[in-house]
């Protein structure tokens, strides 16, 4: 009986230790956004630093340095950050004013992040050793899941005035995940190949009736084609 009494006092002891601790790092972080005005979990990354040498055009996802979105970091959304993806090096990096109202950019840890909403674009850490890149735009999540992985290349140019390194424009590679296996494809026949053969005939004619082709279908089309696939599965 004394055993039971002391093992349930130390779980207590643990219980309370525990329990302390997190009160007291909640008390930490309130008492640091009243000081400086900062959410300490949104504005934590480390600083930085754009590239100074001469590269032609953006590493920035759309060429856009500075867009919109909703950033959901260990569960809290913060709505309306302005941030830049950077899809060379596939960071996403963050504006803000610092407690001195100076202008600052973080670039945010990736461990941290629970997904980037950029308008109807969802973009989530990936999980797949078999895509390479660290942040993915979710397509559609079922069965069938499918993603787009964003990336530029820089290159060099030796053709025209102003030869040099320079990045290449907004490239994407779409992958589909089925039963764990992650399938890339870029054209109607790599496509049609991560399906039976039973299967293929329904999505053929779903694409001649919808007059689809990859090079130039959206979002949006290519999550209904992946939803009519789904329900094709045998």
């Amino acid at each position: 009986m004394r055993q039971v009494i002391l093992f349930v006092c130390i779980v207590l002891c643990f219980v309370h230790n525990g329990w302390s601790q997190s009160k007291s790092i909640d008390s930490l972080r309130i008492e640091f956004d009243k000081s400086y005005g900062l959410d300490v979990l949104l504005h934590n990354g480390k600083k930085y630093f754009p590239n100074n040498n001469p590269v032609i055009g953006y590493p920035y996802w759309k060429n856009k340095d500075s867009i919109s979105g909703d950033i959901t970091i260990s569960g809290k959304t913060f709505k309306d950050q302005q941030l830049k993806y950077d899809i060379n090096r596939q960071e996403f990096v963050l504006f803000y004013f610092n407690f001195n109202g100076q202008s600052s950019q973080i670039i945010l840890n990736v461990s941290s992040i629970d997904s980037v909403n950029i308008g109807k674009c969802l973009f989530i850490p990936n999980s797949y050793p078999k895509i390479h890149q660290q942040f993915i735009q979710l397509v559609y999540q079922g069965d069938l899941s499918c993603y787009i992985g964003w990336y530029k290349e820089l290159k060099l140019n030796t053709i025209g005035a102003r030869p040099g390194f320079e990045y290449t424009k907004d490239l994407r590679l779409n992958y589909l995940v089925s039963k764990g296996s992650v399938n890339q494809f870029t054209n109607r026949y790599s496509f049609l190949q991560i399906f039976n053969p039973k299967e293929r005939v329904s999505i053929r004619k779903y694409l001649k009736d919808n007059g689809l082709r990859f090079k130039a279908m959206n979002v949006n089309d290519l999550k209904k084609l992946i939803i009519f696939c789904e329900h094709t599965l045998i």
